[in-house]
């Protein structure tokens, strides 16, 4: 399914198709006693092709959004089109992470002994690394159709915790454990591949415009809206303009340097732009 999904989108957004990639598969210990963590290691020793250092212009940042509605959202800074954007579904993983939650608290709730609670929290947390793997391996195939590609995510400080979001009422799902997990899982699946990883500053990433870097509105959660008047953009999929904004940022003189006040209008600041620079500044022309 996965292989169907890739190679339908790549038919439509790349003249190329995908390159051949490697597909080592990641191991992880059952043994791990430790359940609110990272989601495993990697201890496989093999050989693996060496990454020539470039400069970041010969790179092809792949700006990578993290969310829950959408686990991954991936796109190139020289995509024209944000509808050519690669996204992988989250709703899934978030309704076995709450059923794992309702689970734990009626067995914490009832007569279980420990052993039992987390024996079923380390199968369940196995299954759910397996799946954020599966999600990783599929950014890194679609990477893997671009020259010297660099998958780039927000600078998360979040250390994933998953006890926290299963006994903790106020615990937020994402930044207690998925979140924070599927950014190290693309990590250590990147890794596999030899595809380089860049952080960049999250900084209104969610805010800014792709195609001119005015500080735009988010009216639903869903779509990101433009407020600049001369902007091509007007409105667009939040999380697609997130990764193209976070692609961007990946090159010199990318970072966003705007700072609004809270009591600024949203018709005060049509044209501000959020790295301080021109809209027509971005390497891409977008």
């Amino acid at each position: 399914m996965r292989k169907e999904r890739l190679r339908a989108h790549n038919c439509r957004a790349h003249e190329s198709g995908v390159s051949a990639a490697y597909h080592a598969q990641h191991t992880i210990s059952d043994d791990d006693p430790r359940i609110a963590t990272d989601g495993g290691r990697d201890t496989r020793t093999s050989d693996r092709r060496a990454v020539v250092p470039t400069h970041p212009t010969d790179r092809t940042a792949i700006g990578v959004d993290l969310g829950e509605h959408t686990l991954y959202t991936a796109c190139p800074v020289s995509m024209p089109d944000w509808k050519g954007a690669y996204a992988i579904p989250g709703d899934d993983l978030c309704a076995r992470l709450d059923a794992l939650r309702d689970r734990v608290a009626a067995l914490l709730a009832g007569d279980a002994d420990r052993e039992t609670i987390v024996a079923r929290v380390r199968r369940r947390r196995a299954a759910l690394l397996e799946a954020l793997d599966d999600a990783a391996r599929e950014i890194c195939d679609y990477a893997s159709a671009y020259d010297h590609p660099v998958l780039v995510t927000e600078d998360s400080h979040y250390e994933p915790d998953l006890w926290a979001w299963l006994t903790d009422p106020d615990a937020h799902r994402g930044t207690a454990w998925l979140l924070p997990t599927a950014h190290l899982r693309l990590r250590a699946v990147a890794a596999e591949y030899d595809i380089a990883v860049a952080t960049v500053p999250v900084a209104y990433s969610s805010q800014e415009c792709h195609g001119c870097g005015v500080i735009g509105d988010r009216p639903l959660h869903e779509t990101f809206r433009c407020t600049n008047p001369n902007c091509r953009v007007e409105t667009v999929d939040a999380d697609s303009n997130a990764a193209k904004v976070l692609a961007q940022r990946y090159y010199p003189d990318q970072r966003c340097a705007y700072r609004p006040p809270r009591s600024l209008a949203t018709g005060e600041r049509s044209a501000l732009v959020a790295d301080g620079g021109s809209p027509g500044s971005r390497r891409d022309g977008a």
